[in-house]
C-alpha cells in the first residue's frame, strides 16, 4: 500500500468511525454526561456500542501501522 492509498483507507476508516460515534452520541446522557444504566442495557445501545469500539479499534490499529510504516519509508527517502 503505498501513501495516497493509505490516507484514502485513513479517510475511510475516519468516516466509518465519525458515523459510529454520531449514532452513539443521538442516546439521552444525564446531567454529567453519561449515559443513564436503563439506555445501556437496550439492543439498540449496544449494538451502536459495539459498532463503534470495533470501528474504534480498526482505526487505531490502521494508524499505529501507518505511523510504523511511513516513517520508515520517510527516513529511507532522506538518506
Amino acid at each position: 500500500m503505498n501513501l495516497e492509498e493509505a490516507k484514502a483507507h485513513k479517510k475511510e476508516l475516519d468516516g466509518i468511525n465519525r458515523k459510529h460515534s454520531e449514532i452513539l452520541q443521538q442516546f439521552e446522557t444525564n446531567g454529567m454526561g453519561l449515559v443513564p444504566d436503563n439506555i445501556r442495557t437496550t439492543p439498540e445501545w449496544q449494538k451502536a456500542k459495539q459498532d463503534f469500539d470495533r470501528s474504534f479499534a480498526e482505526l487505531r490499529k490502521f494508524n499505529a501501522w501507518f505511523v510504523k510504516e511511513f516513517r520508515k519509508k520517510k527516513k529511507q527517502i532522506k538518506c
